[in-house]
């Protein structure tokens, strides 16, 4: 490890660690939807939705849950939905379970955005794989998996949503 002296050294030993590809690559992938969804016409769509958007069931989601999942409070969270509802994109609504409790559902608008989101994650995805050599972007995001399976083996960030196989990610 270099000392915090040597810059250079520190940015080059920085540069070679997960976290920044990782960093890179997450801001590059939610640069390309926001302006690809701003091109379909959502030009409302806010680079800040993804955390939460991300993390909705198609059946709708407790606050939360929705929280949990995006890694933020549940302030933070009702926060950016009160943004994210008035762009038409989701709706709250009572729980018929539990008074207490609101859930969020997609809106018309929202699943029409939804929609337009898993066309264009297909697409991005297709990008970052042509930069690659045939089959290395399956081995890196498999390898991901992996790795995010062994250090959060509940899913706490995204409880619920493993696949009964690998192959249906």
């Amino acid at each position: 490890m270099p000392r915090a002296q040597d810059a250079e050294a520190l940015r080059r030993y920085r540069n070679s660690k997960l976290y920044r590809s990782l960093t890179r690559t997450l801001r590059a992938y939610n640069r390309l939807m926001v302006e690809r969804l701003h091109a379909r016409g959502f030009e409302d769509f806010s680079p800040a939705f993804p955390s939460l958007l991300s993390n909705l069931d198609t059946n709708g989601t407790r606050i939360g849950v929705l929280s949990m999942r995006a890694g933020v409070t549940r302030q933070a969270a009702s926060k950016l939905l009160r943004e994210i509802e008035r762009c038409g994109y989701v709706e709250r609504k009572t729980s018929s379970d539990d008074a207490r409790a609101t859930i969020v559902y997609f809106t018309a608008r929202g699943r029409q955005l939804l929609a337009a989101i898993l066309e264009l994650v297909e697409m991005i995805e297709s990008d970052f794989a042509r930069g690659l050599k045939p089959g290395e972007f399956e081995r890196v995001r498999e390898g991901l998996f992996q790795v995010a399976d062994r250090i959060d083996p509940n899913g706490a960030l995204g409880s619920g949503d493993r696949p009964t196989q690998r192959g249906s990610r």
